[in-house]
């Protein structure tokens, strides 16, 4: 790689053409391959659950710890209702955390590195926000975009100002994610080619100072990657329940 941006590109590996045309029907790029060892991880994971076995069991352990850790999300963010989102916010989490440890695997594709994913999964908050508010509250979901007490003269401004934060979340969530991922793993490219440079070039122990703070960012990442699924489960939760109480 001759830029640490390369990492993120999207490279075909293969395509599938029918009747000996040149034109290609079925691509498989390094895009989708991740997006299908994450479903399938998930998946795997999913169905293990309750298996009998030594590994198995301690497996399900960990899975129902896993699962009262999100009923926990659940109950500090919802004052009532919370649990119909439960497998909603249980398949957001796993697949973030998922995606974002998978990227941490070197040669391996940053999946929520890209805005597509992180948008995407963002629209899907910030509809499901939409579409639990005006079932539950019809068109008294509005009621949301005016703050109670405000005066009636500063109505018109409030609104507007609202209304535009309400429509940031969905750009809100995605960026953050995706920022956070990009920068992460481009900092690491850029401090793991300057540490092997060091180290060919000068052959000395100064060569070792970035080597060690790349395993030290590496294990930042790490958390990263745990708190930006965390997060962007929370935000979800907070969203959803707002529009539930509408405040």
């Amino acid at each position: 790689m001759f830029s640490p941006l390369e990492q993120f590109l999207v490279v075909p590996l293969t395509s599938l053409t029918f009747f000996n045309t040149n034109v290609s029907y079925f691509l498989i790029s390094n895009f989708t391959l991740m997006l299908a060892i994450v479903v399938f991880i998930s998946s795997i994971g999913y169905n293990l659950n309750g298996s009998s076995g030594k590994i198995f069991t301690n497996f399900s352990l960990f899975l129902n710890d896993y699962y009262t850790f999100i009923i926990t999300i659940i109950r500090e963010n919802f004052v009532k209702r919370g649990f119909y989102f439960l497998p909603y916010l249980f398949v957001l989490i796993s697949f973030l955390l998922i995606a974002n440890l998978l990227g941490m695997v070197p040669y391996s594709f940053a999946l929520t590195s890209h805005f597509a994913i992180t948008l995407f999964l963002s629209f899907l908050s910030f509809f499901s926000s939409l579409i639990v508010g005006f079932q539950r509250h019809g068109l008294s979901f509005f009621d949301l975009f005016l703050p109670n007490g405000a005066p009636f003269a500063l109505a018109p401004f409030l609104i507007v100002v609202e209304i535009i934060s309400f429509i940031a979340r969905l750009f809100s969530l995605a960026i953050r994610l995706f920022a956070n991922i990009m920068s992460g793993h481009t900092l690491l490219k850029i401090l793991a080619g300057f540490g092997w440079i060091l180290l060919i070039k000068l052959a000395s122990l100064l060569g070792f100072v970035p080597v060690i703070v790349v395993f030290v960012i590496t294990g930042l990442e790490i958390v990263i990657a745990f708190l930006q699924a965390y997060v962007f489960t929370v935000l979800s939760a907070i969203y959803l329940n707002e529009a539930l109480q509408l405040h």
